[in-house]
């Protein structure tokens, strides 16, 4: 796995990438012993989920059988002291890969950090989130077309006792009968990939610059003003038709901030039924080293261009990829 990643960042990235990934090899080797409460974040922080099974066996014309897996990096990580404590939370980010069935169904939610200043911690909102969406999907209560009703589901089911305080992007997909059914609502996304060609890519929602739509749940006795409050119905949703070897990839905006779509589509060009992990590292250690480079032309650097905003280099962020391959 650790060769191709090289190879891929030498090539994508740029020479200066290879020190980083036997920075996080040698993270990865000396973290062995720690507890096992802990997965530290280097490149196997990067979780092949155990909720989706590697192959489906359908059968033929009826369904794409799909190996799916996800990856990421909390925006505090340094080295092998920082790590995941939980599975599929990175930081402020959550995914969830689940399935019912023939039925795969992924998503990736970033909770807002504004409410740090509150005192409340960002990632419970979406992490819970996330689980409430796999809950649904495992218990088979969703229209596979439909997946801002799993997204509305889970927020309603969210806002019960425990009901956590915040805000969070959402984005959700389904991938039924070779059709891709999606829903995006905020600035996270996700982009279809065929033959080494992005041929969809969601379009971020914002109220203005780097203020996303989000879903929000606020103290009873908080006033709703100076607050963000959008619904799952304002999901942008669509329904895309999918062919074998097609890439499916939703992330948060640590990747779409930082990643020149160009850079991605060479990624995932590489991507094969066996080697999607090693592919989704890739795609992850691009991103975190382009938020980390001053020098760096990123997108939310030109995006901030167009708003009179002058600004350069990548930005620092929770990075979270979720990789789906269409077998």
């Amino acid at each position: 796995m650790l060769n191709f990643t090289t190879r891929q960042l030498g090539r994508i990235a740029g020479q200066s990438a290879a020190p980083l990934v036997k920075e996080l090899s040698a993270g990865l080797r000396s973290g062995a012993t720690s507890s096992k409460a802990q997965v530290c974040a280097v490149i196997a922080a990067s979780c092949l989920s155990t909720e989706a099974a590697p192959t489906s066996q359908v059968k033929p014309g009826s369904s794409s059988s799909v190996h799916a897996t996800c990856c990421g990096f909390p925006k505090e990580f340094i080295g092998r002291n920082s790590c995941v404590l939980e599975h599929g939370v990175f930081g402020e980010d959550a995914c969830f890969i689940s399935k019912f069935k023939n039925v795969h169904v992924a998503g990736v939610a970033d909770g807002v950090g504004g409410w740090r200043k509150y005192g409340i911690d960002p990632s419970i909102f979406s992490s819970r989130l996330m689980k409430h969406c796999a809950e649904i999907v495992e218990a088979g209560t969703f229209d596979p077309t439909r997946p801002d009703l799993i997204i509305a589901q889970a927020f309603t089911n969210l806002a019960e006792a425990p009901r956590p305080i915040g805000s969070s992007t959402a984005c959700v997909v389904v991938v039924h009968q070779n059709v891709l059914y999606t829903a995006n609502l905020g600035d996270s996304g996700f982009l279809v990939c065929r033959n080494g060609k992005i041929i969809h890519k969601s379009q971020e929602q914002t109220h203005y610059f780097n203020a996303p739509f989000q879903l929000t749940l606020l103290p009873e006795t908080m006033e709703t003003e100076g607050f963000i409050i959008d619904t799952p119905e304002s999901s942008d949703m669509h329904a895309i038709e999918l062919q074998k070897g097609d890439v499916v990839l939703l992330a948060t905006d640590g990747l779409w901030d930082n990643v020149p779509e160009p850079v991605i589509a060479e990624a995932l060009r590489e991507a094969t039924s066996t080697n999607i992990q090693a592919v989704c590292n890739t795609v992850a250690l691009i991103a975190r080293r382009l938020s980390h480079d001053n020098t760096h032309k990123s997108p939310f650097a030109q995006k901030a261009g167009e708003y009179g905003i002058a600004t350069s280099g990548g930005k620092p962020d929770d990075i979270t990829l979720v990789l789906l391959y269409i077998n």
